[in-house]
């Protein structure tokens, strides 16, 4: 199944479902609640897709220095994991969170940059939660950019339509 988030092609070859979770007509209460970009459900998990691309062809150097700037001050870190929390909220509220939930952000930014932020998104997640849950709420968490997303990921492998961006 192929989803796109501005000019980046997911195909998710095995999925059962792809869909892009964050549009209106999918995810009814965008006005108090944030949503991942996609949710793509496989036979024995789903998985949230969060995608920020500060590299898109348009994005001009300040746009990426400002992108940055929220990346180091940790306001990058507490969306992302508002968007998990609120679209494990909204799917449970579906009861469609039947199967343990893996998150991965894609972020089209240099590995340096990411690793720190990947360890706060990991930190704020209540990924096991106290000792009377019965469920785990996030399985695994990980902040790639496109090239290690292509590198772990090969059987979802994402493509750039428009040539003339560059990572960074």
């Amino acid at each position: 199944m192929i989803v796109a988030e501005r000019d980046l092609e997911f195909n998710f070859t095995d999925a059962i479902e792809a869909i892009k979770f964050d549009d209106r007509d999918i995810h009814s209460l965008s006005h108090c609640m944030k949503a991942v970009d996609f949710v793509i459900e496989f036979d024995d998990a789903y998985l949230f897709v969060e995608v920020k691309d500060p590299s898109h062809s348009t994005a001009t150097p300040h746009d990426v220095a400002k992108f940055k700037s929220k990346v180091t001050s940790g306001e990058l870190s507490k969306d992302l994991v508002l968007k998990f929390r609120d679209s494990f909220l909204y799917r449970w509220g579906e009861d469609r969170l039947n199967k343990p939930v893996h998150y991965l952000s894609l972020i089209t930014l240099e590995d340096a940059l990411l690793n720190n932020l990947a360890n706060h998104v990991r930190h704020n997640l209540p990924a096991a939660g106290p000792s009377k849950w019965l469920r785990q709420m996030v399985i695994g968490c990980n902040v790639v950019n496109l090239e290690t997303w292509n590198r772990n990921f090969p059987k979802w492998p994402v493509r750039r339509l428009n040539s003339t961006a560059q990572d960074t």
